[in-house]
Protein backbone atom coordinates (compact mmCIF):
# COMPACT_ATOMS: atom_id res chain seq x y z
CA UNK A 1 0.00 0.00 0.00
CA UNK A 2 2.85 2.38 0.83
CA UNK A 3 4.45 1.68 -2.56
CA UNK A 4 1.18 2.55 -4.31
CA UNK A 5 0.97 5.87 -2.43
CA UNK A 6 4.59 6.71 -3.35
CA UNK A 7 3.98 5.84 -7.05
CA UNK A 8 0.77 7.90 -7.16
CA UNK A 9 2.52 10.84 -5.44
CA UNK A 10 5.43 10.77 -7.92
CA UNK A 11 3.04 10.48 -10.87
CA UNK A 12 1.08 13.44 -9.53
CA UNK A 13 4.20 15.60 -9.19
CA UNK A 14 5.42 14.71 -12.69
CA UNK A 15 2.00 15.32 -14.27
CA UNK A 16 1.54 18.66 -12.50
CA UNK A 17 4.79 19.99 -13.91
CA UNK A 18 4.03 18.55 -17.36
CA UNK A 19 0.32 19.28 -17.96
CA UNK A 20 -0.61 22.08 -15.61
CA UNK A 21 1.36 25.28 -15.80
CA UNK A 22 -1.18 28.01 -15.15
CA UNK A 23 -0.94 30.02 -18.36
CA UNK A 24 -4.47 30.92 -19.44
CA UNK A 25 -7.70 32.52 -18.33
CA UNK A 26 -11.08 31.26 -19.44
CA UNK A 27 -14.74 32.14 -19.14
CA UNK A 28 -17.40 29.46 -19.10
CA UNK A 29 -21.13 28.94 -19.37
CA UNK A 30 -22.46 25.72 -17.91
CA UNK A 31 -25.80 23.95 -17.92
CA UNK A 32 -26.24 21.62 -14.94
CA UNK A 33 -28.80 19.11 -13.73
CA UNK A 34 -28.75 17.46 -10.29
CA UNK A 35 -30.70 14.37 -9.21
CA UNK A 36 -31.13 12.75 -5.80
CA UNK A 37 -33.42 10.31 -4.03
CA UNK A 38 -33.92 11.11 -0.34
CA UNK A 39 -36.27 9.24 2.01
CA UNK A 40 -37.93 7.46 -0.92
CA UNK A 41 -38.69 10.66 -2.88
CA UNK A 42 -36.97 11.47 -6.18
CA UNK A 43 -35.73 15.06 -6.56
CA UNK A 44 -34.31 16.95 -9.53
CA UNK A 45 -33.09 20.45 -10.25
CA UNK A 46 -34.18 20.85 -13.83
CA UNK A 47 -31.64 22.65 -15.99
CA UNK A 48 -29.66 25.39 -14.25
CA UNK A 49 -27.36 27.88 -15.93
CA UNK A 50 -24.13 29.17 -14.43
CA UNK A 51 -21.18 31.34 -15.40
CA UNK A 52 -17.58 31.38 -14.25
CA UNK A 53 -14.05 32.59 -14.84
CA UNK A 54 -10.94 30.58 -14.06
CA UNK A 55 -7.17 30.44 -14.41
CA UNK A 56 -6.03 27.14 -15.88
CA UNK A 57 -3.27 25.38 -17.77
CA UNK A 58 -3.61 25.13 -21.53
CA UNK A 59 -1.45 23.12 -23.91
CA UNK A 60 -1.33 24.08 -27.59
CA UNK A 61 -2.78 21.68 -30.15
CA UNK A 62 -0.17 19.69 -32.00
CA UNK A 63 -0.22 19.12 -35.75
CA UNK A 64 0.20 15.33 -35.48
CA UNK A 65 -1.46 12.58 -33.43
CA UNK A 66 0.13 12.50 -29.95
CA UNK A 67 -1.19 10.90 -26.75
CA UNK A 68 -0.37 12.19 -23.26
CA UNK A 69 -1.65 11.38 -19.76
CA UNK A 70 -1.35 12.52 -16.17
CA UNK A 71 -2.83 12.41 -12.66
CA UNK A 72 -4.16 15.40 -10.74
CA UNK A 73 -6.33 16.10 -7.67
CA UNK A 74 -9.76 17.73 -7.93
CA UNK A 75 -11.64 19.48 -5.14
CA UNK A 76 -15.08 21.02 -5.60
CA UNK A 77 -18.01 22.45 -3.67
CA UNK A 78 -21.50 22.29 -5.20
CA UNK A 79 -24.87 23.58 -4.06
CA UNK A 80 -28.28 23.11 -5.65
CA UNK A 81 -32.02 23.31 -5.00
CA UNK A 82 -33.94 20.20 -5.96
CA UNK A 83 -37.71 19.81 -6.36
CA UNK A 84 -39.56 16.52 -5.91
CA UNK A 85 -40.50 15.08 -9.31
CA UNK A 86 -44.13 14.67 -8.21
CA UNK A 87 -44.23 18.38 -7.32
CA UNK A 88 -43.27 19.33 -10.88
CA UNK A 89 -46.76 18.29 -12.04
CA UNK A 90 -48.69 19.39 -8.94
CA UNK A 91 -47.02 22.84 -8.62
CA UNK A 92 -46.42 22.17 -4.90
CA UNK A 93 -42.79 23.18 -4.47
CA UNK A 94 -41.12 21.93 -1.30
CA UNK A 95 -37.52 22.36 -2.43
CA UNK A 96 -34.63 20.35 -1.06
CA UNK A 97 -31.33 22.22 -0.63
CA UNK A 98 -28.19 20.20 -1.17
CA UNK A 99 -24.49 20.74 -0.59
CA UNK A 100 -21.74 18.45 -1.77
CA UNK A 101 -17.99 18.59 -1.11
CA UNK A 102 -15.92 16.34 -3.39
CA UNK A 103 -12.30 15.27 -3.21
CA UNK A 104 -11.11 13.17 -6.15
CA UNK A 105 -7.95 11.86 -7.75
CA UNK A 106 -8.29 12.08 -11.53
CA UNK A 107 -6.45 10.57 -14.43
CA UNK A 108 -6.42 12.45 -17.72
CA UNK A 109 -5.78 11.07 -21.18
CA UNK A 110 -5.22 13.63 -23.95
CA UNK A 111 -5.16 12.92 -27.68
CA UNK A 112 -3.71 15.80 -29.70
CA UNK A 113 -4.68 15.99 -33.36
CA UNK A 114 -4.65 18.50 -36.22
CA UNK A 115 -8.39 19.11 -35.67
CA UNK A 116 -8.18 19.76 -31.93
CA UNK A 117 -7.53 18.11 -28.60
CA UNK A 118 -9.69 15.32 -27.15
CA UNK A 119 -9.55 14.62 -23.40
CA UNK A 120 -11.04 11.91 -21.25
CA UNK A 121 -10.89 12.50 -17.48
CA UNK A 122 -11.87 9.82 -14.97
CA UNK A 123 -11.85 10.44 -11.23
CA UNK A 124 -12.53 8.51 -8.04
CA UNK A 125 -12.79 9.83 -4.51
CA UNK A 126 -15.10 10.65 -1.63
CA UNK A 127 -18.00 13.04 -1.27
CA UNK A 128 -19.76 14.61 1.71
CA UNK A 129 -23.42 15.15 0.78
CA UNK A 130 -25.97 17.11 2.85
CA UNK A 131 -29.68 17.48 2.00
CA UNK A 132 -32.08 19.60 4.03
CA UNK A 133 -35.38 21.51 4.02
CA UNK A 134 -38.11 22.15 6.64
CA UNK A 135 -38.70 18.43 7.27
CA UNK A 136 -35.46 16.71 6.16
CA UNK A 137 -31.91 17.12 7.41
CA UNK A 138 -29.60 14.29 6.45
CA UNK A 139 -25.98 13.85 5.42
CA UNK A 140 -23.70 11.10 4.22
CA UNK A 141 -20.11 10.43 3.15
CA UNK A 142 -19.93 8.24 0.06
CA UNK A 143 -17.70 7.10 -2.78
CA UNK A 144 -17.96 9.22 -5.91
CA UNK A 145 -16.93 8.69 -9.54
CA UNK A 146 -16.51 11.37 -12.21
CA UNK A 147 -16.36 10.98 -16.00
CA UNK A 148 -15.64 13.91 -18.31
CA UNK A 149 -15.07 14.25 -22.03
CA UNK A 150 -13.59 17.49 -23.43
CA UNK A 151 -12.95 18.79 -26.94
CA UNK A 152 -10.70 21.86 -27.31
CA UNK A 153 -9.79 23.77 -30.45
CA UNK A 154 -7.20 26.54 -30.73
CA UNK A 155 -9.02 29.20 -32.77
CA UNK A 156 -6.00 31.45 -33.18
CA UNK A 157 -2.50 31.36 -31.72
CA UNK A 158 -3.69 32.23 -28.19
CA UNK A 159 -7.51 31.97 -28.32
CA UNK A 160 -9.24 28.63 -27.73
CA UNK A 161 -12.74 27.22 -27.34
CA UNK A 162 -13.85 24.00 -25.70
CA UNK A 163 -16.97 22.02 -24.91
CA UNK A 164 -17.20 19.34 -22.21
CA UNK A 165 -19.73 16.92 -20.78
CA UNK A 166 -19.37 15.78 -17.18
CA UNK A 167 -21.23 13.01 -15.35
CA UNK A 168 -20.69 12.41 -11.64
CA UNK A 169 -22.32 9.60 -9.66
CA UNK A 170 -22.26 7.80 -6.36
CA UNK A 171 -22.93 4.13 -7.19
CA UNK A 172 -25.08 2.23 -4.72
CA UNK A 173 -26.20 5.50 -3.15
CA UNK A 174 -29.54 7.25 -3.37
CA UNK A 175 -27.97 10.64 -2.81
CA UNK A 176 -27.20 11.97 -6.20
CA UNK A 177 -26.10 12.24 -9.77
CA UNK A 178 -24.85 15.32 -11.52
CA UNK A 179 -24.71 16.20 -15.22
CA UNK A 180 -23.01 19.26 -16.68
CA UNK A 181 -22.52 20.61 -20.20
CA UNK A 182 -19.87 23.36 -20.25
CA UNK A 183 -18.83 25.79 -22.99
CA UNK A 184 -15.55 27.67 -22.51
CA UNK A 185 -13.72 30.44 -24.33
CA UNK A 186 -10.17 31.11 -23.19
CA UNK A 187 -7.08 33.16 -23.83
CA UNK A 188 -3.49 31.98 -23.27
CA UNK A 189 -1.57 34.89 -21.72
CA UNK A 190 1.85 33.19 -21.49
CA UNK A 191 3.84 31.28 -24.05
CA UNK A 192 3.83 27.51 -23.76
Amino acid sequence: MKNLIVILSLSFLVSCSHLSSFNSIEGKVNYDEHYASVNGTDYESGEQEGYGVGITGQVKNKKELVFDYGFYPDFSFETSRLVARTDLNQQRFQSLKTKRVNGLMNTRGVLFSPIGRFELNVGVGASYFQAYNDTIDTSKVEAVFKYEGVYTLMLFDKLYASVSFLFQESPGSTYGEYYSLVYKLGYVFMSF
